[in-house]
């Protein structure tokens, strides 16, 4: 068997048995394949099992890269906070006060943007209670996966969502919007 150079460097490191064993657990319960990268106390660790792509038998790599999607926002949610803990932001601030390139309506505040209350357009797309759906940028079906390597910069999505009409008056209503995680972004 031989080695990438990033698993020679975790092979080097701890064994952690009980973290392969956990591997193996998840693709027993159904998993196709699974990989884990483990950074603490104890060293690098880096771990695979299954299969990448089923039929196959080779192993799943342990250098691969994944997009993590929303669970950013949650980072970013953090990031905002405490940036309002040293007071470089106010919850109940105007964003635009911060993001003037954007002209934002002056009554979406740093808190609507990280609650889903500020009413901008969701660059993803808007479903709306009659069923008419207004579409924004693909993130599903052949024309996402035609794309799908196409990176969009931040502020390409934000003037995007701009162009569309607010959802709602800012703070009178809530809809999720990834624009308001994009602006969040820009103000950290």
């Amino acid at each position: 068997m031989s080695l990438t150079r990033t698993e020679q460097t975790a092979v080097a490191g701890p064994e952690r048995p009980e973290l392969q064993q956990a591997l193996q657990e998840i693709v027993d319960s159904g998993f196709a394949g699974v990989q884990l990268r483990v950074h603490d106390e104890r060293g690098a660790w880096v771990g695979s099992a299954g299969v990448r792509k089923l039929g196959a038998s080779v192993k799943p790599s342990t250098d691969g890269r994944f997009r993590i999607g929303s669970s950013t926002k949650t980072f970013t949610a953090t990031l905002v906070l405490q940036l309002v803990a040293e007071g470089k932001l106010g919850l109940d601030a105007p964003a635009a006060d911060h993001l003037p390139q954007f002209e934002l309506d002056r009554r979406i505040t740093v808190r609507m943007l990280l609650q889903h209350t500020s009413g901008v357009f969701n660059f993803t797309g808007e479903y709306y209670e009659d069923g008419t759906f207004a579409p924004g940028i693909p993130w599903q079906g052949p024309e996402f996966v035609a794309n799908q390597f196409h990176t969009y910069p931040p502020e390409e999505l934000v003037r995007l969502a701009l162009s569309k009409p607010a959802r709602f008056a800012p703070g009178t209503d809530w809809s999720y919007s990834n624009t308001n995680y994009v602006l969040a972004k820009l103000l950290v």
